[in-house]
């Protein structure tokens, strides 16, 4: 299989978010990407409408703190009303959280990359190079208004100007509703982690998580 590593110039793929944007009727809202310049109003977002309700951190109690909000900052213009986060993830590296601070966040990751070599995203498609995608988030007052749907097809086209081949993308979804987004765009799931058969020194360790039993991991070839 020939793979390409190179993403294309951001400013070429600012221009292709662009193309994509004007292809959907956000009303009165925009695509945008994330830059440096105004990192405050993405994680003041994420604290507000992601980390309060997402799954394993509320069960952990685990905060956005500084070193953790380092992964997600970017440049938004006007009011947030949604988010899609994403990285690449290249093979043979690993994010070593052992040194971090934020115990519960140590917790979470231990808890999603458990099963991680025997996944193996890199080998099922002879890759490199995987997207990873990570915080889907609509502000609390636009939920339930197809929203986050608009913006995971929006990721999708996205992910196809980056300048990889084959786009291969990876994704642990914690929650019922953002599982029902991935596989209303066809992800497949390659595994499940119950929450209730995670144990540490003997005990659950991820406890009143409500009707969401598990995360799935999913992964698509575009």
């Amino acid at each position: 299989m020939t793979e390409n590593n190179k993403l294309r110039p951001r400013k070429e793929l600012a221009e292709a978010l662009r193309r994509i944007n004007d292809s959907f009727d956000f009303k009165d809202a925009h695509l945008e990407l994330s830059s440096e310049e105004r990192n405050g109003s993405l994680v003041t977002f994420l604290k507000e409408n992601f980390y309060p309700d997402e799954v394993l951190c509320k069960s952990s109690g685990a905060e956005l703190d500084e070193e953790v909000a380092a992964l997600f900052t970017g440049n938004i213009t006007g009011e947030i009303i949604a988010t899609r986060s994403m990285c690449l993830a290249r093979k043979g590296e690993k994010a070593d959280w052992s040194k971090s601070k934020n115990r519960n966040w140590i917790i979470i990751m231990d808890f999603l990359g458990h099963k991680y070599n025997e996944m193996d995203f890199f080998k099922r498609y002879n890759a490199d190079i995987v997207v990873a995608f990570v915080a889907l988030a609509t502000h609390k007052d636009h939920i339930a208004q197809g929203i986050a749907s608009k913006v995971m097809k929006a990721t999708l086209l996205f992910c196809k100007e980056l300048g990889l081949s084959p786009v291969c993308i990876k994704g642990e979804v914690t929650s019922k509703y953002s599982q029902k987004i991935y596989e209303k765009f066809g992800f497949e799931t390659i595994h499940t982690l119950l929450y209730d058969e995670y144990k540490v020194d003997g005990e659950i360790e991820f406890k009143n998580t409500g009707e969401n039993k598990s995360t799935k991991c999913y992964v698509k070839q575009l």
